[in-house]
């Protein structure tokens, strides 16, 4: 009886473990694989080097990679993210802004773990935009219905310590990172500038038309380029007097060059790419998308690189150290539109993900050979373990027929009486 409790206890071990390694195995199957292409852009952080991965939100999701390849970056459960960037001195150093809270969370290893800082408890709403300051250690964050934090990072904590309210959502900031302090922010109308390093803000007036876009490139001295609604593109080095950019760009005497988006490659401060439209009509406007130019001088001069006059370009996505390369959403998609020479870029990239794919494909083989082997060994053994308890246990049962069946056994002189 006892043999046959250890064989039960046996078997009831193997099959426990049986379906623990199943349930490993397929929740290993379920894991979140890498997605070959973005659907539903919100936010993007291209690197500052070669060696960054890119940080995009995708579909209030965060991803990373590059073209082709977007891999799952996992965030504090039930965290809706709308905004990403990174520090521009550790591309370890992520910030994400949450579209269902007031808050973000910062990540100093990559993504790994994450640090909730909250902004406040007086509102309702969500983070459109963060910015950061690496040579201050400052983070500026717009939100749609407080205005705009400033955020010291103290390292192990960070500290909300200066406010810009504004009575319309923050939709973009830039922020220089060489030691300037300079820091720009807009709303869909206004422009505003950072003094005192964030501690203080001026609305900035003398631009002549409403802002549209806005980006700082982190060149020796940090030029700021402004888009406007009807003057092409603005540029300044102190955010105080502004110049014409547009050479190249078809301003003339008469026309209204309206910019859609403005976006800088962070690797390369000099490329510059812009979209434009013209704007007909005084009391209702008519506007004519033209498309996307690029600028290689720092805004000096404009070449055409993709005519769009069927769609507006409504913000640009940079491949960075990529020169002409770069990603348009539009007006009526947020499904990343590739530009310039993107396409070459694209098929390189799917071609060296094939090729690797070919060359690594082995491993995968042999970890699935592997957990097959070690499900029949288990089957095996289960089948072998319940096989002995069977024949045990009819053995048992046999014998026990067998000794209740037969006569007693007659002692010697021993008469048996009717």
């Amino acid at each position: 009886m006892k043999t046959r409790k250890i064989v039960v206890l046996a078997i009831l071990f193997i099959l426990i473990g049986s379906i623990f390694a199943g349930t490993i195995s397929a929740l290993d199957r379920n894991a979140p694989a890498a997605k070959p292409a973005l659907e539903n852009v919100r936010a993007y952080a291209a690197p500052t080097t070669s060696d960054g991965a890119t940080l995009v939100v995708d579909g209030g999701n965060l991803l990373a990679g590059s073209v082709n390849n977007w891999a799952p970056v996992e965030t504090p459960s039930g965290v809706i993210v709308n905004a990403v960037t990174t520090d521009a001195t550790d591309p370890n150093l992520i910030y994400i802004g949450a579209a269902n809270e007031l808050a973000i969370y910062r990540s100093a290893d990559g993504g790994t773990n994450w640090m909730r800082i909250p902004l406040t408890n007086d509102f309702i709403g969500g983070v459109t935009a963060i910015a950061v300051d690496s040579a201050q250690r400052l983070v500026y964050v717009g939100t749609d219905t407080a205005g705009l934090f400033r955020l010291r990072d103290v390292g192990s904590s960070m500290i909300v310590n200066g406010r810009l309210q504004v009575d319309a959502p923050v939709l973009e900031i830039a922020a220089d990172s060489s030691g300037s302090g300079m820091v720009l922010a807009r709303t869909a109308s206004k422009l505003f500038r950072a003094e005192n390093y964030g501690l203080r803000w001026l609305e900035v007036s003398n631009l002549g038309s409403s802002p549209t876009a806005l980006a700082i490139a982190q060149t020796t001295s940090a030029t700021i380029y402004v888009g406007t609604t009807d003057r092409g593109v603005l540029k300044s080095t102190d955010g105080l007097t502004w110049s014409t950019a547009n050479e190249g760009l078809g301003m003339a005497p008469g026309t209204r060059l309206e910019v859609n988006a403005l976006a800088i490659d962070p690797q390369q401060p000099n490329v510059i790419y812009v979209a434009t439209s013209y704007l007909f009509g005084s009391t209702t406007l008519h506007e004519t998308p033209l498309g996307v130019s690029m600028s290689t001088d720092g805004g000096t001069s404009w070449a055409m690189l993709n005519a769009m006059p069927e769609t507006t370009v409504v913000e640009l996505l940079p491949l960075a150290g990529e020169p002409a390369g770069v990603y348009a959403l539009t007006s009526t998609s947020r499904t990343p539109l590739a530009l310039g020479n993107t396409t070459a870029i694209e098929n390189a990239a799917a071609l060296a993900q094939a090729e690797t794919a070919a060359v690594t494909s082995s491993a995968p083989q042999a970890a699935t050979s592997m957990r097959t082997i070690v499900a029949w060994v288990i089957a095996g053994l289960a089948a072998l373990a319940l096989s002995f308890a069977l024949a045990t246990d009819l053995g048992r049962r046999r014998q026990r027929t067998a000794t209740g069946n037969a006569e007693p056994a007659v002692e010697p002189g021993y008469v048996k009486h009717s």
